[in-house]
C-alpha cells in the first residue's frame, strides 16, 4: 500500500501551508523570547559600567540601554501625559498614563539640551479622563538616575500624527524631534526611563527587559504543536484513505 498515492492534493497542499505558517510563526515568537533575553543581558552588562553623565553639550553615538546621571530642573509647565498606557509591572489592569516632563539641565546656558524624563505612571480617573490626580513636582535642583530609552513608549494611533498633538497635555504620543520644536530647546537623543524616588507618587516598578519571553516561548509551543497536529492529521488521515482504496 503507497501512502503517497492517497494523499489528495488539495487538502495535502492546504495542510502543507498550514505547517509552514504555524512553524514560521513558531520561529518568530522564538526569535522574540531570544532578543527579549539578549536585551535583558545587555542591560546587565551596561549596568556594570558607570553612568554616563549628561551636561550641557549634545550627546552622540549609541545611548539607549545606557545608564544615565543627569543634574537639573523639572519643567513642569511642559508636562505630558501619554494616554492609555497600562501599569509598568503588568500586574495592575487599570488605564492610567505616563509622566513626561522635560528636565533643564542646571547650565549657564538657558539654550542647553533638555532631557525628557519618563518620570512614572498614574492611574487615570474612570469617569473623567481630564480629572488628573495631583503629582508634585520638585521645584528646585534634581539629580536623577535611570536608564536612556531610544524613544518615548508608543502605542498605535490610527492616522494621527505625533506633532498634530502638539500643546496638548494628554497625548497619545511624543516625538522627541517634533517636542524639541515645541519646547524650543534641543532635546538629548534619548528618554531617561527614571529609577530615582523623587517624592512625586508615581509608580516606577518599570517591567523587566526580558519581560514577555516565557510567554513568546509557550505561543511558540503552540504554533509548533499545531504544526505537528495538522502533520498528524493529514498522515492519518492519508494512511485511512490509502486503507480503503485497497480494500
Amino acid at each position: 500500500m503507497k501512502l503517497w498515492r492517497a494523499l489528495s492534493p488539495v487538502p495535502t497542499i492546504a495542510a502543507l501551508v498550514v505547517i509552514a505558517v504555524t512553524c514560521a510563526l513558531g520561529n518568530w515568537q522564538l526569535d522574540r523570547a531570544h532578543e527579549k533575553l539578549a536585551r535583558a543581558a545587555r542591560l546587565e552588562a551596561l549596568a556594570a559600567q558607570p553612568p554616563l553623565v549628561v551636561g550641557s553639550a549634545l550627546l552622540e553615538g549609541q545611548v539607549a540601554e545606557r545608564r544615565v546621571h543627569v543634574r537639573g530642573r523639572f519643567d513642569a509647565a511642559h508636562t505630558v501625559l501619554l494616554d492609555n498606557r497600562p501599569h509598568g509591572n503588568g500586574t495592575d489592569s487599570r488605564a492610567g498614563f505616563m509622566v513626561l516632563t522635560p528636565l533643564r539641565v542646571v547650565a549657564n546656558d538657558p539654550s542647553a539640551p533638555a532631557v525628557l524624563v519618563l518620570r512614572g505612571w498614574l492611574p487615570r480617573d474612570a469617569q473623567d479622563r481630564t480629572r488628573i490626580a495631583p503629582f508634585p513636582t520638585a521645584e528646585g535642583d534634581v539629580e536623577l538616575d535611570g536608564t536612556a530609552l531610544a524613544a518615548a513608549p508608543k502605542v498605535f494611533s490610527l492616522g494621527q500624527d505625533a506633532s498634530a498633538e502638539a500643546g496638548q497635555k494628554i497625548r497619545q504620543n511624543v516625538d522627541l524631534a517634533a517636542f524639541a520644536k515645541e519646547l524650543g530647546v534641543p532635546l538629548q537623543p534619548f528618554v531617561l526611563e527614571q529609577r530615582t524616588d523623587s517624592g512625586d507618587g508615581l509608580a516606577r516598578d518599570w517591567a523587566p527587559a526580558d519581560t514577555g519571553a516565557d510567554r513568546h516561548y509557550g505561543y511558540a509551543f503552540q504554533w509548533f504543536g499545531l504544526a505537528a497536529l495538522t502533520m498528524v492529521l493529514l498522515v492519518a488521515l492519508s494512511w485511512r484513505r490509502a486503507a480503503r482504496m485497497a480494500a
